[in-house]
């Protein structure tokens, strides 16, 4: 037993207080295994999942997040939905003054330039006025002044109500 000799002439070199210390804390690790531990209330046993409830088209109700909604109807206009249309904005850049005749070249954004006279104009606006530094512009019943190398001037967006047709609760 060559074996068992190399250990004891290797443990015959060690001291007894690193023997005592290497038993004790290999005690201690076998007492900490052994050592009973309470793991606190028991867990309650699971069950199975519920069965989903059944489909009753919740989803489909409108508004969503709303605790009183209601079914949703296809009734009444859609275009509220669409938004605001664009504002047309029209910008003057060049005025013509030869004589009695008086002439303003305005930008709406539609890529065509004409120099308009008093009355033409595109869409639902027209030429009331040009001066040698403005030129005033009539929509419906509203006049827009924009000036030359000035500001913009926005006009109400195409196919907007005038605020005498909209009712009561919808002005601000």
């Amino acid at each position: 037993m060559p074996a068992l000799r190399t250990v004891r002439t290797a443990l015959a070199a060690t001291g007894l207080k690193a023997r005592l210390a290497c038993g004790v804390s290999a005690g201690l690790m076998l007492a900490a295994f052994a050592w009973p531990v309470d793991g606190g209330p028991a867990l309650a046993p699971r069950h199975a999942p519920a069965a989903p409830p059944p489909p009753d088209e919740t989803a489909l109700r409108r508004p969503l997040f709303d605790p009183g909604r209601r079914p949703w109807t296809a009734r009444g206009p859609r275009d509220i939905l669409d938004g605001d249309p664009p504002r047309p904005v029209l910008v003057v850049r060049g005025i013509l003054l030869d004589g009695p005749t008086a002439r303003a070249l305005i930008d709406d954004g539609s890529g065509s330039r004409a120099w308009l006279a008093r009355g033409e104009g595109r869409g639902d606006w027209r030429v009331a006025e040009v001066a040698s530094d403005r030129v005033t512009v009539i929509q419906g019943e509203r006049r827009y002044v924009a000036t030359f190398l000035g500001p913009a001037a926005t006009l109400r967006p195409v196919g907007a109500r005038p605020m005498a047709e909209v009712g009561p609760a919808l002005r601000r």
